[in-house]
């Protein structure tokens, strides 16, 4: 794999990032997973955005248009020779010394990847965590590189032999908040629901775009306070995220359930159908 790391394209062998990168030493920082079709980044200026809002948030200084950034992921995909695949954006806080910083991070780490996209689930089991969800490390919850509370569901998940299902997360008050990479939405009597982001929730940026959906679609939404037993008596229920999409789920603590219904079908094929139509076309003026 080659990958683009601080304004140049190295193999992955190459790639040298500095023993006193705050990303490394603390977990500061933030990173954005973003899904190509056909060459073309989905939602790209939406994960810009996410990304300017957090580093703002964390003080680090991004000095870096949505443009420069864009072109430098459509190098990367170049460079593996895909167009398909799976994206992911890295900005550390970068060189600081040892000992916890305050002030800006002017010179942070960029590292870029890409990947094939491989088999991706066409259903999906969820599964209640024992773990609670972590209270967001600022303000509001971004995407940061501290992973932990979601590594330690993975950890759960596999100890009890499901390593295969999406845990899902509740909050310390036993509200349902997401699944370990995904948002969580489920259906009753032809109203779609899911948790409030005052749950402690990442707001995905597949998330927001499904919301804008069903809004198109003339489909109540209602966004709130939910415990499992609202999920228990759901018609449908289906995750999202930016690389898989929206995934029906066809098992909850191991019991069946509905796997396509009518509403997560509509918004599936609405899905599909703004692929086809955005792209990015909004930045292809950066390859003329």
């Amino acid at each position: 794999m080659k990958v683009f790391l601080n304004g140049r394209i190295v193999n992955e062998d190459q790639a040298v990032i500095s023993v006193f990168d705050h990303g490394f030493l603390y977990g500061y920082g933030l990173f954005e997973t973003i899904r190509a079709y056909r060459g073309r980044l989905f939602l790209f200026d939406r994960h810009y955005d996410r990304l300017v809002r957090a580093a703002d948030a964390y003080n680090i200084k991004l000095a870096k248009t949505a443009y420069q950034l864009y072109d430098e992921v459509k190098l990367t995909l170049k460079e593996n020779n895909l167009q398909d695949a799976y994206i992911r954006i890295t900005l550390s806080g970068g060189t600081e010394g040892l000992g916890l910083w305050g002030g800006q991070h002017h010179t942070p780490t960029w590292l870029i990847m890409a990947k094939p996209l491989g088999d991706l689930p066409s259903v999906k089991g969820i599964t209640s965590l024992n773990l609670r969800r972590a209270s967001a490390e600022g303000a509001f919850r971004s995407k940061s590189l501290s992973f932990a509370n979601n590594m330690l569901a993975k950890k759960e998940l596999y100890e009890r032999g499901l390593s295969a299902e999406e845990g899902v997360f509740f909050s310390e008050r036993g509200y349902l908040v997401e699944g370990t990479v995904s948002n969580l939405f489920f259906a009753r009597n032809g109203t779609l629901y899911t948790p409030h982001e005052a749950t402690g929730l990442l707001p995905g940026v597949t998330r927001a775009f499904v919301i804008e959906l069903a809004q198109r679609l003339n489909i109540e939404l209602r966004e709130g306070f939910y415990k499992l037993d609202h999920l228990m008596n759901a018609d449908e229920i289906f995750l999202t995220n930016s690389i898989q999409e929206i995934v029906p789920v066809d098992q909850l603590d191991g019991n069946g359930v509905q796997v396509v219904g009518p509403l997560t079908e509509r918004l599936i094929l609405a899905y599909q159908s703004a692929i086809e139509e955005q792209g990015d076309v909004v930045y292809d003026k950066v390859d003329e």
